[in-house]
């Protein structure tokens, strides 16, 4: 349950605690992200002590002090690193791989911590893992009830926040006569001749967004994974066609754009891959089957 906690609270303090703007200006609001990493990480911990604790300087302090100084190395490494690289021309495929080796060693770092401070079975908990998505042969673990209420709130930060993030990064950014393109399109009749003959003309309305983190195309891309995973544990492999189809079609006239309609097709396939990975993964873990 404690390496659960810890994984939740890094989240928590990776992906809804440290804002936009703390990313983009990482070297500035380090202090402030890890302030608030300890603080999450410090009442995880105090929470599992009040709850089967014995000893709060080695299973409080000392683990909150070792997770908030390795992940403030890893931060600061990455920011090392993006700097160094400011200028590469393949950058998103860079700052891609530093996002997934980043996420990994804090996740290495959680569990080293829980075996040398907290005492946990790493050996026991990798079987039963195993054992869980059907990767070992075993008598299967029954889940309390805390820890599958744990292990649901990681995998919706994953579905959401953690994913909607990495895909941003994979494509990077539209450019900007993509991105600011919302789509109305009309035809008009002008008179340009004295005789008042009237010829077609094209008429296009464009709505500038100027805080794309907050457009409605993240909020869908929520509830688009969200639904697929719900389709998916309920056993509709089937229908997670039409909510491609549903979603294409209200994009239809952006399609004429070969940039914007590869940009969008990327995206949304990447999508669903990994809402269907989540949608699998939890079937596997509460239904033992997919």
């Amino acid at each position: 349950m404690i390496t659960l906690s810890l994984i939740l609270a890094h989240l928590l303090a990776d992906f809804y605690f440290q804002t936009e703007h703390m990313v983009k200006e990482k070297r500035k609001f380090l202090k402030l992200h890890l302030f608030h990493h300890a603080a999450i990480m410090f009442m995880s911990l105090l929470l599992n002590y009040f709850y089967q604790g014995n000893d709060f300087i080695m299973e409080v302090l000392l683990p909150t002090t070792v997770l908030v100084s390795i992940h403030g190395g890893i931060d600061y490494l990455k920011i090392f690193l993006q700097g160094k690289t400011a200028k590469l021309v393949q950058k998103n495929a860079w700052n891609f791989g530093l996002f997934i080796v980043d996420q990994i060693l804090h996740v290495i770092t959680i569990l080293a911590v829980c075996y040398f401070t907290l005492q946990v079975d790493l050996q026991a908990m990798f079987h039963t893992v195993l054992v869980l998505f059907n990767l070992k042969e075993g008598m299967r673990p029954e889940i309390g009830l805390l820890e599958g209420f744990l292990f649901l709130i990681i995998m919706l930060i994953l579905c959401t926040t953690v994913t909607g993030h990495l895909i941003r990064i994979m494509l990077g950014s539209l450019t900007k006569h993509i991105s600011l393109f919302e789509g109305k399109y009309t035809l008009k009749d002008l008179a340009i001749s004295p005789n008042s003959e009237k010829n077609m003309s094209e008429e296009y309305t464009y709505m500038v967004m100027k805080h794309q983190d907050l457009s409605r195309g993240k909020v869908i891309g929520y509830l688009e994974r969200l639904l697929v995973v719900a389709l998916i544990l309920m056993g509709s492999f089937s229908a997670v066609g039409f909510i491609v189809a549903a979603k294409s079609l209200t994009r239809f006239k952006q399609m004429d754009d070969r940039d914007w309609a590869e940009y969008f097709l990327l995206g949304t396939l990447t999508s669903f891959l990994f809402a269907i990975i989540y949608g699998v993964l939890v079937k596997i873990v509460f239904f033992g089957s997919y």
